[in-house]
């Protein structure tokens, strides 16, 4: 079966064979991301070697990259492998989603009429969306994630599927979490960029007196996120704003976490996004979450950048270089440092640290930030 379906009411079928095309799927990703970059590292040295230079930039590489047989089927493959998740037909995620439309739209409006009745989750049908949020679609979801109704649905189906039967897809937010400093008070929470919402369920494990607010731009996302969440207690709220225009007061909220928000969004407006949840948080509120990083070597630099663009991920090259230490302290955070990808103090059994000092390849970078007010 495929790992923590987290509700009943807004589900499709899952049934034998779309289980097995998705650990296909998810298996030929390996394989990409194993095999094939492990073929592609071999091919790319003996070029270099050969011509007797070592590229110091990930621009210096492209010229050795390109005329390599080994890297146009890696990138081929990294291409196709999310096509193949979404679009094929029958199997893929929106395809698949979109099936049973008739009878999970209609399901998911009442439900989301009830959490506006309850006061659980607000709407904003004249919220205007920026234009980096729409003119791309992200991770090739067809149509992006905010114009389906279903789009919330096909978002937690296409996280989940990326994760083998065994494991958590959570565990990332529980990583995330393990950074939050001694002592921080989590007496009113924010789920920045929350998405499909997993996050806020995550955090109401360990912290289940918190008040938690879950917001995201996405209208499918944020109904969604409410229709998961509604049967399983916590004190959770939902709504649909623009982070870079929040309605909350000032000093409201005592931490405000994400997960891979930053790269989807352009370098242009991330200081006024960084002044507005730095207004929202109280005094010594932390600001802490998890984004990916730029690697020293210059190879495994080149392959990142290229899959930015093979996966629809225009911004995620400037965040890789991005100094967010630094746009966080001029945003007027007190501080704000950088950590490393891994579990402050890992419980057995869950993710370890990204980096690996001792493999053959190397390793695309992920940060932990934690700022505080």
């Amino acid at each position: 079966m495929l790992s923590n379906q987290p509700h009943d009411e807004i589900a499709i079928n899952e049934d034998r064979s779309f289980r097995a095309y998705h650990s296909f799927v998810r298996h030929l990703g390996l394989h990409s991301h194993g095999p094939l970059t492990e073929d592609t590292w071999r091919a790319y040295n003996r070029a270099i070697d050969a011509a007797g230079v070592t590229p110091a930039t990930d621009k210096e590489t492209y010229p050795f990259l390109d005329a390599l047989p080994e890297y146009q089927l890696w990138s081929w493959f990294h291409r196709m492998d999310r096509q193949r998740k979404y679009n094929t037909p029958d199997y893929g995620v929106v395809a698949a989603v979109r099936a049973q439309e008739k009878e999970l739209a209609p399901k998911l409006d009442a439900i989301a009429a009830e959490g506006i009745r309850n006061g659980r989750l607000k709407l904003n049908p004249d919220l205007k969306m920026p234009a980096y949020f729409t003119q791309v679609d992200f991770h090739q979801h067809p149509e992006g994630v905010w114009q389906h109704p279903l789009d919330g649905l096909s978002y937690d189906l296409a996280r989940r599927t990326t994760n083998p039967a065994h494991s958590d897809p959570n565990d990332v937010y529980r990583m995330i979490f393990s950074h939050l400093p001694d002592g921080a008070k989590t007496d009113r929470v924010l789920d920045w960029g929350t998405g499909h919402g997993a996050g806020v369920l995550t955090w109401l494990e360990s912290h289940p007196n918190s008040e938690v607010h879950g917001v995201d731009i996405a209208a499918p996302c944020v109904k969604f996120a409410y229709a998961m969440a509604k049967d399983r207690g916590g004190n959770a709220f939902w709504s649909q704003q623009d982070l870079e225009h929040l309605d909350y007061p000032d000093n409201h909220f005592d931490v405000a976490f994400f997960c891979f928000m930053l790269h989807e969004i352009p370098p242009g407006p991330t200081k006024a996004l960084f002044k507005e949840v730095l207004r929202v948080l109280k005094p010594g509120g932390v600001f802490l979450g998890m984004e990916i990083g730029r690697t020293a070597n210059p190879f495994q630099a080149a392959l990142q950048d290229q899959n930015c663009w093979l996966n629809n991920e225009p911004f995620m090259i400037a965040c890789a270089d991005a100094d967010y230490p630094a746009l966080m302290k001029k945003a007027g955070f007190s501080t704000a440092e950088l950590g490393e990808y891994a579990f402050r103090h890992p419980p057995k059994g869950t993710l370890g640290p990204k980096e690996d000092d001792k493999a053959a390849v190397p390793k695309t970078r992920h940060n932990i930030y934690v700022a505080r007010k």
